[in-house]
């Protein structure tokens, strides 16, 4: 009997001694620390108010209604642009000045700054004082819109994820010293010593004026944070923005040929259509108009923008300060814009002192697209569209899209912290990521546009992971998983088709159909499984799922007129392309009535 005791108090004694290590191993894993979102611009959700209460206008812009906006034009435009095109001559710049004059109070007078940087008109950013966890409805699917991290959710909790929001138009010090006291405050609210943050885009700018609060206030950002996870960051700002501020647009070579199609989509008509039309105007009209708009827009609206200016890179702030803020009454801006360039130039500095510090900093990176067709240097580097590579990916060298090294390639210095047994190698010979800062810590995607950023599920994943993975503390933690080295999958638009395809009303449909969409959705979904990307599993999965889309919708319906309607189009695109290439070839950028 005394032996069956002892038997089973020993038996009792393990099992609690079991369940109290299972309670305390699942207690540090359900101890997740607070992370918050940096968005970037135009991500936050922004309103117009007039006496106090919020407008229907639309964002970012808040632009007047179309007629208002036509009704605009029509007074002040359309004698000046009559008289340009009836004598093919702008008499004292009129018609582009009135062009300048429309554009600047439709698209940006709402978001106007004054003289000490700060909005003249009321704009407000929605803010979120709470937790994930206790947002509206509305806020949270906005919120899960903009950054879809639903993963982290499902992970670390709704009571974990916060989003910081601003109006990417106004003020870089007093956004940055917000987002200071918004961490002070989750630290509170949350109840954790430390906090994540994500700056994404633009909020790698606001990050720079956030660490450069910490350096100026002598504190170590080690303080307040556990992780940096930057994603596609603008840590030295666009040559976009820089080159558009200190040059202006592109020549007429992209003017007349790629400049809209690129921006508008390729396979839209509408492009090729306006460069065609724009010859009813002389070259140098249109090269006067365009010049006129963005002088008009950064000397009117956009000099007083500090946060607009934290996008200009260090490399081109000392000539647009020279060009745009030496005027008396701009000392103010001109005081804050040099603080923030003196940001942007620790950037590096202040980086590398919060990791030694103890902070660990993450950084993901898109690259191999060209930035969009606006500045003349459009082609000269790597880029994601919108950033270039060497301010996302803090440093790291590349000749420029699809150029790879090549063998005669002798790179400047190695930041890699173990040479002789790491292997940074891109597969695609295109970026030298050990001349990075991080290259221990930088992730790459290649052919990945930044505008679609959100939309690949495996940076989404690789975020949470980074967020809620303490043992991901490299590039060489999960190398099968999270290569180095990715590449892009614009998953977003094909995860909600599936949604849709399972919810559809399936009751007229056989049981062969019903299975073909289930094959269909499957194989999609088991390569979404794969977050080491398999671009060419994944397109034939896609391009599967919506032949099976297209044979389902269209099974009782005539499919030849949509066809014919769609071959229609195709070939009118094609035609204004070929036209608007002859045009160029041909006769330049010269009008139709200089021909």
């Amino acid at each position: 009997m005394n032996i069956s005791k002892k038997v089973l108090a020993l038996v009792l004694s393990l099992v609690m001694l079991v369940g109290c290590f299972s309670s305390t191993a699942f207690a540090i894993e359900d101890t997740y620390i607070p992370s918050i979102i940096i968005p970037g611009v135009f991500q936050s959700e922004t309103k117009y108010y007039e006496d106090n209460v919020a407008t229907d206008a639309e964002p970012p812009f808040f632009m007047d209604s179309t007629v208002e906006i036509v009704g605009m034009a029509l007074t002040d435009a359309l004698i000046p642009i009559s008289k340009l095109l009836v004598t093919q001559e702008d008499k004292d710049n009129q018609a582009a000045r009135a062009v300048a004059d429309i554009l600047g109070e439709a698209l940006v007078e709402k978001n106007r700054c004054d003289e000490n940087g700060q909005f003249i008109h009321d704009v407000r950013a929605t803010k979120y004082n709470d937790s994930f966890a206790d947002l509206s409805d509305y806020d949270r699917e906005y919120i899960l819109d903009q950054v879809p991290l639903q993963n982290y959710v499902d992970i670390a909790g709704e009571e974990n994820l916060y989003f910081f929001s601003y109006a990417s138009f106004g003020n870089m010090i007093g956004t940055a010293q917000e987002l200071y006291e918004f961490i002070q405050f989750v630290k509170e609210d949350s109840g954790s010593d430390k906090v994540n943050i994500v700056p994404i885009s633009q909020g790698g700018s606001v990050a720079n004026a956030l660490m450069q609060i910490y350096a100026d206030n002598n504190r170590s950002v080690a303080e307040d944070i556990n992780r940096i996870v930057y994603v596609v960051p603008a840590l030295d700002g666009s040559i976009l923005i820089g080159e558009i501020y200190q040059y202006g647009l592109i020549d007429d070579a992209e003017l007349y040929t790629t400049m809209l199609p690129s921006l508008m989509g390729e396979e839209d008509m509408i492009g090729y259509l306006i460069n065609i039309v724009l010859r009813v105007m002389p070259n140098a009209n249109v090269n006067s108009i365009l010049d006129t708009v963005v002088q008009t827009l950064m000397y009117d609206y956009m000099r007083y923008s500090t946060l607009m200016w934290g996008l200009c890179p260090s490399g081109n702030y000392p000539a647009c300060r020279e060009m745009y803020l030496m005027d008396d009454g701009l000392e103010e801006i001109r005081r804050q814009t040099d603080w923030f360039y003196n940001a942007q130039c620790n950037r590096y500095k202040n980086i590398e002192n919060a990791i030694k510090d103890g902070v660990e900093v993450f950084d993901i990176v898109d690259y191999n697209v060209p930035l969009y067709q606006l500045v003349d240097s459009w082609d000269d580097v790597n880029a994601d569209g919108i950033i270039q590579l060497d301010s996302a990916s803090m440093g790291a060298f590349s000749y420029g899209v699809d150029i790879q090294l090549g063998p005669d390639y002798v790179a400047t210095h190695n930041n890699c912290e173990d040479p002789q047994n790491h292997n940074h190698t891109d597969p695609n010979g295109i970026v030298d990521a050990c001349t990075g800062l991080l290259p221990e810590t930088t992730f790459y995607f290649y052919n990945q546009n930044h505008e679609k950023t959100a939309s690949n599920d495996v940076i989404m994943k690789l975020a949470c992971a980074l967020l809620t993975d303490n043992n991901f503390t490299s590039v060489h933690s999960y190398p099968d998983k999270f290569p180095q080295f990715n590449a892009c999958r614009n998953s977003k638009g094909i995860l909600n088709d599936i949604k849709k395809m399972k919810e559809m009303d399936k009751s007229d449909l056989t049981a062969e159909e019903i299975a073909l969409i289930d094959d269909a959705i499957a194989q999609v979904e088991a390569v979404l499984e794969n977050t080491n990307v398999d671009s060419k599993a994944y397109t034939e999965a896609e391009n599967n799922f919506y032949a099976v889309r297209e044979q389902i919708q269209n099974r009782n319906a005539d499919s030849k007129e949509n066809t014919a309607y769609l071959d229609f189009s195709v070939l009118l695109t094609h035609l204004f392309q070929v036209l608007s290439d002859f045009l160029y070839k041909y006769f330049g950028g010269l009008g139709f009535s200089e021909m």
